[in-house]
């Protein structure tokens, strides 16, 4: 009985054995980028900032599909606005993410490229005063998604633009009082400019 259900296996196994080579034709792209992310504004009188940061990002390629994550610093980015008194010494957002995704398939008469991704991964927030009275440190899932375009310059090099949105899956509490209780979990938006590596044949 077992040899029998081993020979109708067979050509399945054959199958997969032949679509291992059009499978295994994968790219690896290396993408560090400089980054802007946008603090939204926690009341009504608050104005979003944009604040400098940058990255990297590692994703493979099979055909149409995307597999990867990247890693994403933004400084300052809780750092109330210049015309306020300025009490935070460092703050930062940290995220490092897996992602998935489609692309368009690369071939060489082909540059641009557009492409858009889902991702999870993990949200690092900090803000330190200068009194050393408040040290914040959180550690939370995220969920972000966003796309952009790949324009190859030549089979190795290229550059990259794209737009994505990040959100935290925990609420800034977990017991909120009625002092921050309408405050909603951390959402920003990253816009990045960067280049693309390219290693495959």
């Amino acid at each position: 009985m077992r040899l029998i259900r081993l020979t109708r296996l067979a050509p399945i196994a054959a199958f997969v054995v032949l679509a291992l080579p059009s499978i295994a034709a994968a790219d690896f792209l290396v993408e560090p980028f400089f980054a802007w992310s946008r603090n939204p504004p926690q009341s009504s009188v608050d104005t979003g900032q944009w604040h400098n940061g940058g990255g990297v990002a590692a994703e493979w390629t099979f055909g149409s599909l995307i597999a990867g994550g990247d890693v994403g610093y933004a400084s300052s980015f809780f750092d109330p606005p210049q015309t306020v008194v300025d009490l935070i010494q460092t703050s930062y957002v940290l995220t490092g993410s897996g992602q998935f995704g489609v692309t368009r398939q690369y071939a060489a008469e082909r540059r641009l490229l557009p492409y858009a991704t889902v991702g999870l991964g993990l949200m690092r927030q900090q803000a330190r005063d200068r009194d050393g009275l408040i040290d914040v440190t959180r550690n939370d899932w995220g969920w972000n998604i966003g796309g952009g375009t790949r324009v190859m310059v030549s089979d190795i090099f290229g550059i990259r633009a794209e737009a994505r949105y990040f959100r935290d899956l925990k609420q800034p509490y977990d017991q909120p009082s009625d002092l921050v209780a309408n405050l909603s979990p951390l959402s920003f938006w990253r816009i990045s400019v960067g280049a693309v590596i390219r290693f495959g044949d």
